[in-house]
């Protein structure tokens, strides 16, 4: 009699069945990126330090815009590309203008994004084990993608409502992951992580300027929303949280300064980290060979 397959039948899973199909850990060092806009690049920064410090990251969970950062490093694009896409990418390339009565823009241009910069269709592709979280806003229940296409699962994550129409999938709406788990520390516990470093891109209190557009009242709306949420704090075994207090949720312009910031924090951290791990895995020479 043929064994049952084990593939899910459905792309994604929420939070509970992930766990609940979670394998023995085989990872070792994960990495949480969160979500934040403009702000999400400075992820890459954590990504450079961690790289020269000789820090390897073995799994890797990203929401929203840290979704994008995310799957591009577990597709295999070395950082330093992905730094030179971050630095040239414009909020006109995430959006098409489509109002509509669930949205004022379509998520449409995150997949034909993903398409073009990373060239890896689906999860299995991948050269790391990712997890994408994304939020069902009819239930409000934490989704996580970890196989089945890669575009559509980072354009789920990124979908922020209001602004962004929801992705519409196998019965289900889904948005913006921020407002289920914005630092998906729980995601990447799941894919097995032994050590979590988490990153937070709101850890300062932000105070903007007047808003002059419905955009910026949206996302700022969102933001004071999504920062509050701080449960993932106590899984996390390194926090990093650089400083985008100079900066605009909108600020794509200065990219490279964001990026440098993110660099700083995690340089700062390193010793922290290096710490960590070290008596994490002090009685289990096995992970050293």
């Amino acid at each position: 009699m043929p064994k049952k397959s084990k593939t899910p039948k459905s792309d994604f899973l929420t939070l509970t069945e992930f766990q609940k199909t979670a394998v023995e850990s085989k990872y070792k060092v994960g990495l949480a990126l969160c979500g934040g806009v403009a702000y999400g690049v400075a992820q890459i920064g954590v990504l450079k330090a961690l790289e020269e410090a000789g820090v390897k990251v073995d799994c890797i969970a990203g929401t929203s815009a840290g979704a994008i950062i995310a799957a591009a490093y577990a597709s295999g694009l070395p950082v330093s590309r992905i730094e030179e896409i971050g630095i040239k990418t414009n909020w006109g390339e995430l959006f098409s203008f489509r109002p509509s009565r669930k949205g004022l823009v379509s998520s449409g241009p995150i997949e034909h994004y993903i398409q073009k910069y990373l060239k890896v269709a689906t999860f299995e592709e991948l050269k790391k084990p990712l997890a994408v979280v994304a939020t069902d806003i009819c239930s409000g229940e934490e989704v996580i993608f970890t196989h089945g296409p890669l575009d559509k699962a980072v354009r789920a994550s990124c979908s922020i409502p209001g602004i962004y129409s929801p992705v519409e999938l196998e019965g289900r709406q889904l948005a913006d992951g921020g407002m289920a788990e914005n630092v998906p520390v729980k995601a990447l516990k799941s894919l097995g992580a032994d050590v979590i470093i988490a990153v937070n891109l709101f850890g300062h209190h932000q105070v903007f300027p007047p808003a002059s557009n419905v955009f910026q009242i949206m996302m700022r709306v969102w933001y004071f929303f999504v920062r509050e949420e701080s449960a993932w704090r106590e899984h996390a075994d390194v926090i990093l949280e650089p400083d985008m207090r100079l900066f605009d949720l909108f600020d794509f312009g200065s990219a490279k300064e964001i990026i440098e910031a993110g660099e700083k924090e995690a340089k700062s951290k390193m010793h922290k980290i290096k710490q960590v791990i070290q008596r994490r895995f002090f009685f289990r020479p096995e992970i050293y060979r």
